[in-house]
């Protein structure tokens, strides 16, 4: 018939196409249907629960790894000096010293570890690892067993911070990033906080069972590490794509959300290639090295404010506790701090403030501080119409001095963890960069156990102008990274394309 088109005119690969197309499309458009789209209210609500679950366990590993470590400090004010002969100014530094080398060799390689196992496991092998080490501290009677489990602990306590680190910024956006390290940091400066107090409670234990009252820090608070230990896989969490509480609409909307600010979010295998990428960033250093000073200053704050304070005319025991005061003001100034950086995406700017900070309270901190040797300051303080004349003592002031210097180091060290994260592209080098940050600060440690020598007390004037000096060029490295960053940002907005990064990705400044 004429205008009929004959059947073997008709293509049948072509009509097998468009059929096998139009199915689907039509799968497509079911799962634009079956998706959920989560309401505001829903998402805040996940927010809160994906808070519980990611940050109180490692919070409380990190803060426990703080106390296990600065511990001695008060157990040098409390008798361990005298029973193992400390007398010899080095011992004591080459004790605090042995803790740094291993800490810094294990960095890199634990997380390494940690993305091959489930953290929970290796976070909390590590942690039962070190409460049995410190635990053996309280039992020895020679100085040098002590320095060899000093080597030990930190051996063990070196993946917890950069594995904490990895973590949070595995689960979370980089405009979320800085509070949520800062949260886990804040549970650490919490429990650094209490440790004065609870050596001073330790503390009175002295003489029961024969044991010296350092013995039982050691002893007791490495068996309570222990049994955190034991019971922490049970709240520790995994990665995202692990992570079986997840329902199927909040798996997506994570998932997604990570996508869009990582270009990723699953795990990436760590391979040679990745530590060539972080090793040839000249930037990776020169965050590196301001790290490094940083945690310099902030170990031999905490090392040393005890003996700094007994200084002042403290004893022991009240030493221990005064210690513990300047880091609940630290905690507040790092809230401060961390939600005007994730709001502004102003991680080193930040920085600048809180060096300057630790310059002012460092300058306050010296011995003669511009000020008389009896008196330091007067204020008048108004009581109606009689003025009364308030005379504040030395001592007074230099203990502000060491409020405002530990303010101002702990509100920096969250501040560059969450710069060097979020300016990291891709999982496995940021796990890679996160351990290798913090063998920087493990170096900074070592630094910080010698500054404050023994013979310099109590004024420990070359120890203060050295950490002055690590905060003026940590200033000045900042502010040639702004300005790197900021140029590769400029370049970004002309059209260059990043390996690994998503659409609109820019540089925290």
């Amino acid at each position: 018939m004429e205008g009929t088109i004959p059947d073997e005119n008709i293509n049948p690969s072509g009509k097998h196409d468009a059929e096998v197309l139009h199915t689907e499309n039509l799968h497509d458009e079911d799962l634009k249907t079956e998706r959920t789209e989560l309401t505001r209210a829903q998402i805040r609500r996940f927010g809160i629960l994906q808070d519980v679950r990611v940050l109180p366990m490692l919070g409380v590993i990190y803060a426990v790894s703080i106390l296990d470590r600065i511990n001695i400090g008060s157990a040098k004010v409390l008798g361990m000096e005298e029973d193992l002969n400390l007398g010899d100014a080095t011992r004591y530094s080459i004790i605090l010293l042995l803790f740094f080398p291993s800490y810094a060799l294990t960095d890199v390689p634990s997380n390494w570890i940690l993305t091959k196992v489930s953290p929970r496991l290796w976070l909390a092998f590590l942690m039962f690892g070190w409460g049995a080490i410190l635990c053996g501290m309280g039992f020895t009677h020679n100085w040098q067993v002590v320095a060899f489990l000093r080597f030990m602990l930190g051996a063990f306590e070196g993946g917890v911070l950069p594995g904490v680190t990895f973590v949070i910024a595995c689960w979370y956006t980089k405009p979320e990033l800085h509070k949520r390290i800062a949260a886990a940091y804040g549970v650490g400066l919490i429990s650094s906080g209490f440790a004065g107090i609870l050596s001073f409670g330790l503390g009175q234990l002295d003489g029961v069972h024969g044991m010296s009252g350092w013995r039982w820090i050691f002893s007791i608070e490495g068996g309570a590490t222990m049994l955190l230990g034991a019971v922490a896989p049970l709240f520790l969490p995994s990665f995202p794509e692990k992570a079986s509480w997840l329902k199927p609409a909040h798996r997506e909307h994570l998932f997604e959300k990570l996508h869009r600010d990582h270009g990723h979010a699953e795990q990436e295998k760590v391979t040679l290639r990745t530590f060539r990428n972080v090793s040839t960033d000249w930037l990776f250093w020169l965050q590196g090295s301001v790290y490094c000073f940083n945690v310099g200053t902030a170990n031999a704050t905490a090392f040393f404010a005890p003996t700094i304070i007994a200084g002042l005319g403290y004893d022991g025991l009240q030493a221990s506790l005064r210690s513990g005061f300047p880091f609940f003001a630290a905690l507040g100034l790092l809230m401060i701090t961390s939600t005007i950086s994730d709001r502004f995406q102003r991680r080193a700017t930040t920085c600048l403030f809180t060096i300057t900070l630790m310059i002012i309270g460092l300058i306050i901190m010296r011995e003669n501080a511009g000020f008389s040797r009896e008196y330091s300051a007067a204020i008048y303080l108004c009581h109606g119409a009689v003025q009364e004349l308030t005379l504040i003592s030395t001592a007074g002031v230099r203990y502000t001095g060491i409020f405002f210097l530990t303010m101002g180091v702990h509100s920096t060290v969250p501040a560059l963890l969450a710069f060097n994260q979020s300016n990291t592209l891709g999982a496995a080098n940021r796990a890679i960069s996160s351990g290798m940050l913090i063998a920087c600060g493990a170096i900074g440690g070592i630094i910080g156990s010698l500054i404050f020598r023994g013979q310099d007390a109590p004024g420990y004037a070359p120890g203060i102008y050295t950490t002055i000096g690590f905060c003026v060029y940590n200033i000045f490295a900042l502010l040639v990274c702004i300005f790197a960053y900021r140029k590769r940002n400029q370049r970004i907005a002309q059209g260059e394309v990043l390996e690994g990064a998503p659409e609109g990705y820019r540089f925290s400044l």
